[in-house]
């Protein structure tokens, strides 16, 4: 009896360690070819190429894409009624890059999703003129953001503040205008830009990025330099827009009749043509403007400010390059009415994309589009930056 007994016993024991020997063989197999996939085995499927790794051959290299598409939003605007036009078709528009017809592989009219950041300066010298921003938080939510728009915050003065981050809150965005208060005599407007498209450039592919600035329009303790704005923002496809503070109105604290209508060449921002007679080149274009950009080479310096009137404040300068819009004019009606122009803009252009048939310079690429249709006015971005394939 225990003769037999220990057999039985020793029958039992062998046969729990072939199951255990089962269950972690299958264990590993599950592990490496993950839930739900059959184990992985050593015999080569029927057809299948040998594994270079048993040939001795030496494993390819990983092909990398890299995606060069350009995307320029567009608005066309009837000369006579300065309404936006809402009717063209892809065959009515032509994009050049660097005066080189390009094809355009990609065309949308509809809405996107907007990320914007709301850029206010908050300084001293603009601090009687913050009151009439604080109601402005309705315009931005219904009009310009929509049901799945995000806004930011960002404030300047002394200091770079994110007051508010990305949110679809319409009432958290209230309550954040509502709270502005001034902070430090200085205006650290380009410093405030690069925090705002530092935050924009990590949003989703496929949104709209729109930076909307409330600001004097000038510099004052900055480390950022104007051609890092411009480079970085239309590399970014961010649109710059731009609502002055006046700093006379501040100092009088009294309103006056805006000095050019919302249509007037100072806020048309209309592609402009080269002079007549001379090549079409990125910085011949640009020259039109007060602005040197060199073919290669990051922009030195990109905007001559004092030899340019149009130039001279910095908002304005970013709007033009970016695709944006700067109005001047100041008081509480023109704001909210310029405000709301802002979002149609934004919600009217048509979205136009190609990948550039020659991309042998690097530098500046100048854009320029044009359209079959009479009578219009074209706005879209002066270009953007190609530093070159990546190593």
């Amino acid at each position: 009896m225990r003769t037999t007994k220990s057999v039985r016993d020793g029958v039992w024991a062998c046969v729990f360690s072939a199951c255990a020997v089962l269950l972690i063989g299958g264990m590993a197999a599950w592990a490496q070819g993950g839930s739900g996939q059959k184990p992985a085995t050593n015999k080569p499927s029927q057809g299948a190429p040998p594994d270079a790794r048993q040939t001795g051959q030496t494993l390819p290299a990983p092909i990398q894409i890299q995606s060069n598409l350009v995307t320029a939003p567009v608005a066309v605007i009837d000369k006579k009624t300065g309404e936006f036009v809402y009717d063209l078709k892809k065959s009515d528009f032509q994009i050049l890059d660097n005066g080189r017809p390009q094809k355009i592989t990609g065309f949308a009219r509809e809405s996107h999703k907007i990320a914007a950041v709301i850029l206010i300066q908050n300084s001293d010298s603009v601090s009687p003129l913050l009151g009439n921003l604080k109601g402005l938080g309705p315009i931005f939510s219904q009009l310009m953001l929509g049901t799945k728009g995000e806004a930011a915050v960002i404030t300047f003065a002394s200091e770079i503040h994110v007051v508010q981050g990305f949110s679809s809150s319409e009432s958290e965005l209230n309550n954040t205008l509502q709270s502005l208060l001034p902070d430090g005599n200085k205006a650290r407007l380009n410093d405030a830009l690069m925090q705002a498209i530092n935050l924009l450039q990590h949003r989703p592919k496929g949104e709209r990025r729109v930076i909307v600035a409330f600001s004097s329009g000038y510099d004052s303790g900055s480390e950022t330099a104007k051609n890092e704005i411009i480079r970085r923002a239309t590399n970014a496809e961010i649109e710059i827009y731009g609502l002055g503070l006046s700093l006379s109105k501040s100092y009088l604290k009294r309103d006056k009749q805006p000095m050019n209508g919302p249509d007037a060449p100072e806020n048309a921002n209309v592609t402009m043509p080269a002079q007549p007679g001379r090549p079409s080149t990125p910085g011949s274009s640009m020259a039109t403007f007060g602005v040197t950009v060199p073919v290669t080479g990051a922009i030195r310096p990109a905007v001559r400010g004092a030899q340019s009137l149009l130039f001279s404040n910095n908002v304005d300068a970013y709007a033009q390059y970016t695709g944006g819009v700067f109005y001047s004019q100041w008081s509480a009606k023109a704001l909210q009415s310029h405000l709301s122009r802002i979002a149609t803009d934004i919600h009217s252009q048509y979205l136009l994309a190609y990948v550039p048939d020659d991309l042998s310079e690097r530098g500046f690429h100048r854009l320029e589009v044009k359209v079959s249709k009479h009578g219009v006015r074209v706005r879209t971005r002066k270009g953007y930056f190609y530093e070159g394939q990546a190593q």
